[in-house]
């Protein structure tokens, strides 16, 4: 499991001769996960709407955020038993984000990941890349006023799948797409084995879609090497002018996404075996993690190195390897960017 890209402005996302979008500022990218880190940089003057849910009382929050989890191969994906959801209005009336923590096994590792809603010219829902369908995820979406038309899986990664079939059994009457050669490892399963019936799937920049007349598609893959090959589809909303991709772009946002936990992030800042292992013979405090924002912070540098590399150098002091790859650095050079989160 990796980072995740959520949006960012482009040049001139193409897919075919066609499209001409002439102005970088205002072009949007926005991902689903496998690679997932929530940003939000859409000029720093602009607030976007951010809601997490809340209900009457905690008794009942904790409820709504129930969704119980042990799959996943190697590693189970968690939380394994409550997921908060945080929805964003990233385009008014037309675009929206929502938002859950995605944890690697019982290592101190999480990343966001994250569903895209498009309100289409029918006044219906288009769904890309579903997250965990828990009652406060489908309140927040119904809060929309508009049903759900269709699902769409836009690629092969597990972490994605895994909540399509149960998310489009609260919305029957939606079709689901899938993006083509599906296969799972180290079973290669049907689709039907994850609850995904009556799928449909998508062909490279076939213009018979439903949604055809609004939203481009590309599928973007790799010959078989190794176990699989990399297969993910890309899309291109023309209102808006946005993007939307899956793994294909990295983003690191500075700051951690509101949809992890605090628990998470000082879990993290704790210097555990990673840390130590890591260290190369340096010698590490076992001191107690305080709550404080420095805190939080380390602890989501650490969660980046790790998701990014299989052996980060320096865990026990992140900063100065995280500062190459965040936000601040990697778009310093960048003359106008209106950047909007969203992989």
């Amino acid at each position: 499991m990796a980072t995740g890209v959520n949006a960012a402005v482009l040049p001139n996302p193409t897919f075919g001769p066609k499209l001409d979008h002439p102005s970088i500022s205002n072009n949007r990218l926005y991902g689903g996960l496998s690679k997932r880190l929530n940003f939000d940089l859409k000029s720093k003057s602009k607030r976007k709407n951010v809601v997490i849910a809340s209900a009457a009382n905690a008794s009942r929050d904790r409820a709504g955020r129930f969704y119980l989890n042990f799959t996943g191969f190697p590693f189970p994906l968690g939380p394994f038993l409550n997921r908060v959801t945080v929805r964003t209005e990233a385009v008014k009336d037309c675009i929206w984000l929502f938002e859950q923590e995605q944890a690697l096994g019982f290592s101190s590792v999480s990343t966001n990941i994250r569903m895209t809603v498009i309100k289409l010219k029918s006044g219906g829902l288009w769904v890309h890349a579903p997250i965990a369908p828990t009652d406060e995820c489908i309140q927040l979406l119904r809060e929309l006023n508009a049903p759900v038309e269709y699902i769409v899986l836009p690629t092969f990664a597990y972490e994605h799948k895994i909540f399509v079939g149960p998310f489009s059994r609260k919305f029957p009457r939606a079709q689901v797409w899938v993006a083509p050669r599906q296969w799972s490892w180290p079973l290669n399963l049907p689709l039907e084995f994850f609850g995904i019936f009556r799928s449909r799937a998508l062909i490279d920049e076939d213009k018979s879609t439903p949604w055809a007349d609004e939203i481009e598609h590309k599928v973007l893959s790799s010959p078989e090497v190794g176990i699989g090959p990399y297969v993910e589809v890309a899309f291109y909303h023309r209102r808006s002018r946005t993007l939307l991709v899956t793994d294909a772009v990295i983003f690191v946002p500075r700051q951690p996404p509101d949809c992890i936990s605090k628990e998470s992030l000082l879990k993290s800042a704790k210097n555990g075996l990673a840390v130590k292992i890591l260290s190369k013979g340096r010698e590490v405090p076992n001191e107690p993690v305080v709550d404080n924002a420095a805190n939080r912070q380390k602890g989501w540098e650490r969660m980046v190195l790790q998701i990014l590399f299989l052996g980060p150098s320096n865990l026990l002091e992140p900063t100065a390897s995280f500062s190459q790859m965040s936000e601040v650095d990697c778009f310093s050079n960048c003359e106008d960017p209106s950047f909007q989160q969203s992989s």
